[in-house]
């Protein structure tokens, strides 16, 4: 494929007559640029080549890596140190750095003298620092108020007040189906469940594997299956606004892979929560516990249980002793959107915090590992009597995949931090880039000061962007703004119902500064995305790689960059710490380069 610098045209001419083209012909930006270059080529038309940073053309000027090594150790700071001397004498020039620089404010001594180590390893490589920060969807400040965290409702919870705490009436227990041991079976197929897949071909009752009782659910020939699907599906009874867990017990052979036992919440708008425990690396696990904490809405009285194996092609998993119980009894978040009132369930007495009743601390683990705790204790003075049955309304943290917490966008605190935060990182590096940490918002819009706002989802996603754009701009005027495209791209995750949050993120990009750069990270639909937010009028930029064994699909990024109107680079992404092919990787970009001549004097 011939590269962008082969169009006889200045960029922004350039992408003037793509969109006249694309409009006239009715083709999308990458067929209009695609077209373009064809007829350029059959033409033999002579370009003019414009003079570009080190040669490279103007939708290359970033050419990024990713690394989450950190500062707290001397070996990891000597690794990273290596990887930007590699880096650099490749040809890249850009550092995208995961290592909590939003709390840099709090580094130790050692921590700063290590950092400015490799400040001067990336100075002397060429090498720019990209502070990636500021995650929502992960909770990054939490760790500054864990009462930030996006949180969900508990309505009218009945207690029992006793030795001043609560205890959980027993009218609020859980109710475990009498179908979850995998006793009652019809030949091959589970009684009690909507669907087990294909019994007799890939789910089969075994009564010489069991953890309990005398069976259990084996699956296996999972290709048997066009999408490698051994499952079950099991309907749980339960009440609105509650907390529950559910319980499972699962072994496994020879499993090749990570990630395909899961384990799954669906409620009527999709999926909640889902966790793929981690096996050993021949697959094979003897009998283990593993649970999934959830929460119900108003309406919500039933939900989906999904177990078994996804994308599967060999080995077998045994699944067994499913149950379900309530994981209301959890300290509660405190902070303005999220009131907490005790009352007297037969009285309606209203009681008075702070007074007749005090919350328990929050620990967002405790929920997270299944720690039950009474939500309140009673001081003395106290007019609340034992025995008493009480009414609690309260908020919990609102978990998703693997536990994970968001923070709440709504809350004025939470940009304060932000605040402090750009001005430690100025004081610390002075970036003249940052890359806002966005991605993966899971939970949103279910407080009190989400709804009293009376917008849209779009519009609090978008606020947040906006704030976080401007105290950015605030400290360092002129700094370029870079977002994961997850939660602002229509073709991925920015739509209605996704995950915990309520809402339709739909229009998001309305509400965001146009100077935002986009990166883009999904390869499977990285041509929509990025013809999307070009022909919005974002800059955008492509995260390849993604830990695979080859550049094969960093090559089809490349493409897709050259083709991309005001795209401004590529990054070597990796999550797992694989830079084998990194020098590669910038070989590769290498060969892209201009040569470089004179532009034509006036």
């Amino acid at each position: 494929m011939k590269n962008s610098s082969h169009f006889p045209f200045q960029k922004p001419t350039l992408c003037l007559l793509l969109a006249t083209l694309a409009l006239c012909a009715g083709l999308s930006l990458h067929e209009a640029a695609a077209q373009n270059t064809a007829q350029n080529t059959a033409q033999n038309a002579s370009p003019m080549v414009l003079k570009t940073q080190e040669g490279y053309p103007s939708w290359l000027q970033d050419r990024w890596f990713y690394s989450s090594l950190g500062v707290h150790s001397d070996e990891t700071a000597e690794q990273l140190v290596a990887l930007i001397r590699d880096a650099g004498d490749s040809g890249l020039n850009g550092l995208l750095w995961a290592c909590g620089m939003e709390n840099c404010g709090k580094w130790s001594p050692e921590q700063k003298a290590r950092f400015r180590k490799i400040k001067s390893a990336a100075d002397k490589a060429g090498v720019e620092i990209i502070p990636i920060i500021w995650s929502v969807g992960y909770g990054t400040m939490l760790g500054r108020n864990p009462n930030l965290v996006e949180s969900v409702p508990i309505r009218d919870l009945r207690v029992i007040a006793r030795g001043g705490k609560v205890e959980l009436d027993p009218k609020e227990e859980a109710h475990s189906s009498p179908y979850g041991g995998f006793e009652g079976f019809s030949g091959n197929k589970p009684l009690g469940f909507q669907f087990a897949d294909r019994p007799g071909t890939i789910s089969f009752r075994d009564t010489e594997v069991k953890h309990t009782g005398n069976s259990s659910l084996r699956l296996e020939n999972f290709i048997a299956d066009k999408y490698g699907h051994g499952r079950v599906l099991m309907k749980l009874k339960v009440t609105p606004n509650r907390s529950y867990r559910v319980k499972i017990w699962f072994k496994t052979e020879a499993i090749p892979a990570q990630g395909l036992v899961r384990f799954q919440i669906y409620g009527t708008n999709g999926s909640w929560v889902s966790i793929t425990p981690k096996l050993p690396e021949n697959g094979t696990q003897d009998w283990t516990e593993a649970s999934l904490n959830f929460t119900t809405g108003a309406d919500d009285t039933e939900v989906n249980f999904y177990a078994g194996v996804w994308d599967g092609t060999e080995g077998k998993v045994w699944l067994d002793d499913i149950t379900l119980e309530s994981s209301c009894m959890t300290a509660p978040v405190m902070r303005p959107g999220t009131p907490l009132t005790v009352k007297n369930a037969e009285t309606g007495e209203s009681y008075e915090l702070g007074k007749d009743y005090l919350p328990e601390p929050l620990r967002i683990g405790d929920l997270q590992r299944g720690i039950t705790r009474s939500p309140i204790r009673l001081p003395e003075g106290s007019r609340i009597p034992e025995n008493a049955r009480l009414s609690l309304s309260f908020y919990i943290p609102s978990l998703s995949i693997k536990g994970q917490t968001s923070v709440c966008m709504s809350e004025p605190e939470l940009y304060e931090h932000f605040e402090a935060s750009a001005k430690d990182i100025m004081e610390l590096l002075a970036p003249k880039k940052w890359f806002l940490s966005m991605d993966e918002i899971r939970s949103a819009n279910t407080c009190e000061s989400c709804e009293k706002r009376g917008i849209s989802l779009a519009e609090i996603l978008g606020g947040c962007l906006t704030r976080q754009y401007e105290i950015i701009q605030k400290v360092q005027p002129g700094a370029q703004v870079y977002v994961w495209s997850d939660m602002l791209d229509p073709h991925h995750n920015c739509r209605a119902d996704y995950m915990r949050c309520r809402g339709d993120f739909t229009g998001v990009w309305e509400h965001i500064p146009k100077e935002l750069i986009i990166s883009c990270w999904y390869h499977k639909i990285r041509e929509k995305s990025m013809s999307f937010f070009s022909e919005k009028g974002f800059r955008t930029q492509a995260a390849a790689y993604y830990d695979v064994d080859s550049l094969d699909t960093s090559r089809e990024w490349l493409e897709t960059c050259e083709l991309t109107p005001n795209c401004t680079g590529i990054m070597y992404t990796t999550w797992r710490k694989k830079y084998e092919l990194m020098k590669d990787f910038g070989k590769m970009l290498q060969q892209k380069r201009l040569q470089e001549v004179p532009l034509p004097e006036k």
